[in-house]
């Protein structure tokens, strides 16, 4: 087994996709291997990874579709997410023109009519592939969206026909979150009773989230492992409980060993669909499964045959697993409650609980700052206490429903107490957490990859029985790991990425140990904005809590949509705009041609800014320079504030060029190009984006000027590096972290 996923890992891994047919021409070569029971297996998992990364893709709209109007029908699957006007739903499509796609995922706005699961449509769609915005430390949206099978994104066009279909599961599942947001009286219980029992997190609110986070207890409310085993375990004492009923001597040996394993089996089952089926449920299923084995086996398994067996399953249904952290997280935690088991004796059932709960601290604590750059120092007491009472929420929910179906209100009364008793305990440990910093609350940076290895090693040292000097150094070696690391020291020069956030612009600066921003990128109908998806999580992970300039060239959506968002999750020290209307309103200072200022022997100086006759044209233009090295961005401004730099003489030629309005046919002058004469002309623009940005005309007058182009829709974001020696670096993220689903 330990080659098999070996091998798919390996897959999983790869920056692109061997041709299939190589694969099968190599196979006979295998069998006269002298290693073949090792070299086999890792091969069979390595095909099998190759060829569903291959199938995959096949499946994903070709780029050469995208803008254009389809007409798809098919069953709206999942429970829709509705936020105002907007309507966000997948559709298991059943015909369709021209394409070989499984599954869309679509936005429905204005009055289209409120789509159920199970409704059978027939939509005009514009759709294109699914594409992430591709940042360090972001979210990975193509990975996601190709584990989910969805080989395509856009939205509705027009509704052709809509036609409700018999119930389906996912149709009970939407009817049971509905019955409990009306049934409960509190909209917190009810957002949290919808995600215990359907797995669906979407009525949880932002804040609610970041007091999950904070108090350590996220993976209370997302249905996991937790989950599953508390209805096995139900179901395993039914099995039992109904065996005792039985006469004696009744029933065979077989049977009774049996029969309370299937009934959990089967009871757990049941929740994994009614949860969704998702990759987390289906996992800790399959690790009960494995757990449960011997019952079926004639032969015994070790329990880590059974761990390895169900880490083997899950990677064969969904070889893309091994780059979601649940799944080590998860097995990991399994991992460390096997060794505890196998290495204590008898203990007090409450000294076990907490060693328990320090140890799985222990070794989740470089998983979580590894990924997320982010832990609770309080999760381990928290969960101590709030665990116990997981049974009480999960369980409790069928009565509940009985009460809602039979018109008695009183046990969703005392289910709103219990659990509403506990959200409010959360809440106070979180007022706690953010008045005394018990936890990490605001950004951690994350370890060097090289120092969590030792940080793993030390977790388990710290729980094994090595004597209590072994445990002590490795408390050490665990603590200067992970918290102890000299932080990275600040560039001699100045480091800026050109961060990807669709069709907008948002570019962070850092010199020394000062930074600013430029520009927050847009924000979205729902509230919400790039810049928590793209520049926030980069920032977290580098320990950054706090700008020193904060810098929104003027005030359209896709240049300042994200400015709240920045002034709530960051201290910010000065504010500059070249917007008259952000300069009344939000007391933003102008900024304006002639100002300067130094930061570690690197020069800022406004070019432009506060005036002009459109708001594009009084964009703040900003000149970074050091050593030779030169960055000039220049906002959205236009021809005439283009002309007007020119013949003031205030232009040299410079390194990189943030191209004006994202490369629109009005900016990028041939007159203001050959004056600038950039080495790289950088676009900020969405993928296929409806402008058309950059536009052609515009690519042609850099290439006249021998400029490399990029573009974050391509490139995904780019790092300029520039130091004190002259030495002008250009770094495109998408060339750095290489996956084959994201290659084009």
């Amino acid at each position: 087994m330990i080659y098999y996923v070996t091998g798919i890992l390996l897959a999983a891994l790869l920056p692109q996709l061997p041709a299939g047919y190589l694969l099968v021409v190599l196979c006979p070569l295998l069998l006269y291997h002298r290693w073949r029971r090792q070299i086999l297996p890792l091969w069979l998992g390595f095909l099998l990874a190759v060829t569903y990364g291959h199938w995959q893709l096949w499946h994903r709209l070709d780029v050469q579709q995208a803008g254009a109007d389809l007409r798809l029908g098919g069953e709206v699957v999942g429970l829709p997410d509705v936020a105002g006007e907007v309507q966000r739903f997948e559709l298991r499509v059943l015909s369709q023109q021209g394409t070989r796609l499984r599954r869309v995922r679509l936005s429905a706005y204005g009055t289209l009519p409120l789509l159920l699961p199970g409704d059978r449509v027939t939509l005009s769609v514009r759709l294109k592939p699914p594409h992430s915005l591709w940042n360090p430390g972001g979210f990975d949206y193509e990975l996601w969206a190709l584990m989910r099978d969805v080989d395509a994104v856009g939205y509705v066009r027009e509704l052709h026909g809509q036609q409700p279909r018999r119930w389906t599961l996912d149709r009970v599942r939407a009817n049971l979150g509905a019955q409990l947001s009306e049934g409960l009286p509190d909209p917190a219980v009810a957002a949290l009773a919808r995600a215990f029992l359907i797995g669906d997190g979407s009525m949880l609110s932002v804040s609610d989230w970041e007091r999950l986070r904070l108090t350590g207890t996220v993976h209370l409310v997302v249905v996991s492992g937790l989950h599953i085993a508390i209805v096995v375990a139900l179901g395993w004492v039914l099995g039992r409980g109904l065996l005792w009923l039985c006469p004696a001597g009744r029933l065979s040996a077989p049977v009774l060993r049996l029969f309370p394993v299937l009934l959990a089996l089967l009871l757990s089952g049941g929740y994994v669909l009614l949860a969704g089926a998702g990759i987390a449920t289906l996992r800790a299923w399959i690790m009960a499964a494995a757990l449960l084995l011997s019952a079926f086996c004639l032969r015994q398994l070790s329990l880590w045959q059974r761990w390895w067996l169900a880490l083997a399953v899950v990677l064969s249904l969904q070889p893309l697993a091994v780059h979601a952290p649940g799944l080590w997280l998860s097995f990991g935690a399994v991992a460390m409650l096997l060794i505890l088991a196998s290495v204590r004796g008898t203990q007090a059932l409450w000294r076990r609980l907490l060693v328990a709960q320090l140890a799985i601290f222990c070794l989740m604590t470089p998983f979580l700052l590894g990924w997320f750059g982010q832990i609770s120092l309080v999760a381990p007491l928290v969960n101590l206490l709030a665990i116990p009472l997981l049974p009480v929420l999960v369980l409790g929910l069928l009565p509940v429903l009985l009460g809602l179906w039979c018109a008695v209100a009183f046990p969703g009364l005392i289910y709103s107490a219990v659990l509403g008793g506990l959200w409010q305990g959360l809440g106070v440990v979180e007022q706690a957490v953010l008045a005394q910093r018990l936890a990490a609350s605001g950004p951690m940076p994350v370890p060097a990859a090289v120092l969590l290895l030792p940080a793993l090693l030390a977790s388990l040292a710290l729980v094994l029985p090595l004597g209590w000097r072994v445990r002590v150094l490795a408390a050490m070696v665990w603590s200067l790991a992970l918290f102890g690391s000299a932080p990275a020291s600040p560039p001699v020069g100045f480091r800026a990425w050109v961060f990807d956030v669709g069709q907008g612009l948002s570019v962070w600066v850092q010199a020394g140990d000062r930074s600013l921003l430029y520009d927050t990128g847009p924000g979205y109908r729902s509230g919400t904005a790039a810049f928590e998806r793209t520049v926030l999580p980069y920032l977290q992970r580098r320990g950054v809590p706090a700008l020193d300039r904060l810098v929104v060239s003027h005030a359209d959506n896709d240049h300042a949509g994200g400015r709240a968002q920045v002034l709530r999750e960051l201290a910010v020290g000065r504010l500059d705009s070249g917007s008259l209307r952000l300069q009344r309103e939000e007391g933003y200072s102008a900024c304006r041609a002639g100002q300067q200022w130094r930061w570690s022997g690197v020069m800022f100086r406004y070019l432009h800014g506060s005036e002009g006759a459109s708001e594009n044209d009084r964009s703040c233009v900003l000149l970074i320079e050091v050593a030779g090295c030169r960055l000039l961005l220049t906002g959205d401004i236009e021809a005439d504030v283009e002309r007007a730099l020119v013949q003031g003489g205030s232009l040299a030629p410079v390194t990189w060029l943030v191209a004006s309005h994202h490369g629109s046919r009005s900016s990028s002058t041939d007159a203001f190009l050959t004056v600038l004469q950039p080495q790289y002309g950088l676009f900020s623009a969405g993928f296929l984006n409806q402008y058309g940005h950059p536009a052609p005309e515009v690519v042609a007058r850099f290439e006249h000027q021998g400029a490399r182009l990029l573009n974050t829709a391509d490139s995904g974001a780019l790092e300029l590096v520039a130091n004190a020696a002259g030495e002008c670096r250009t770094r495109a993220w998408r060339g750095v972290k290489k996956r084959y689903w994201s290659a084009g």
